[in-house]
C-alpha cells in the first residue's frame, strides 16, 4: 500500500483534470507524473489506488495508456494522514537500507576484500599449475605403451 492521502489524491485528479483542459484529451500516466514532478511509478501506483476506489479509470488501449475521472467523490474515502504504523515502518525500512549501504561501503572500503581476492586468484592459479603437471589418462587403457 502506498502512502496515498486525501491531499495526494486530489492533486492527482487535479492534473488530470488541467492536462484533459490543456490537450482536449485525457492525459496520459506520464504527463500526470510530469506536471506534478512525481516519478512515473508512484503516479501510477497512485492512479491504480484510485482506479480501486473507483475514482478514475486506466484505460489501456493498443495505441496508448491514459486516465479518465470517474467518480471524484470517491477520494473523500481516503484518509487524510499516513497511518503512524506505516510511517514507523518506511523509517525502519530506511535504517535498514541506510545500515546495509553503510555494511557494503566499508566491505569495498577495507583492504581485506582486495586481499582475499588476490588469495583466491592464487589459489586458482594454483590448481591450474598442479592441473598442468598431471599425466593426460589415457583413454584406452593402455597406459603401460
Amino acid at each position: 500500500m502506498t502512502d496515498l492521502t486525501r491531499h495526494k489524491a486530489h492533486l492527482v485528479m487535479a492534473a488530470i483534470r488541467v492536462i484533459s483542459h490543456r490537450e482536449e484529451r485525457p492525459p496520459r500516466p506520464a504527463e500526470v507524473a510530469e506536471l506534478l514532478d512525481a516519478s512515473e511509478a508512484s503516479v501510477r501506483l497512485d492512479l491504480a489506488i484510485l482506479q480501486d476506489l473507483g475514482a478514475v479509470a486506466l484505460i489501456t488501449s493498443a495505441y496508448a495508456d491514459h486516465v479518465e475521472i470517474r467518480d471524484y467523490l470517491k477520494v473523500e474515502e481516503l484518509p487524510e494522514e499516513v497511518a503512524d504504523d506505516i510511517k514507523a515502518d518506511l523509517a525502519d525500512f530506511d535504517r535498514r537500507k541506510q545500515e546495509e549501504a553503510e555494511k557494503m561501503a566499508n566491505l569495498f572500503a577495507e583492504k581485506d576484500h582486495e586481499k582475499k581476492q588476490a588469495e583466491r586468484i592464487d589459489k586458482m592459479n594454483q590448481e591450474l599449475s598442479d592441473f598442468k603437471k598431471r599425466k593426460p589418462i589415457n583413454p584406452f587403457g593402455d597406459d603401460d605403451a
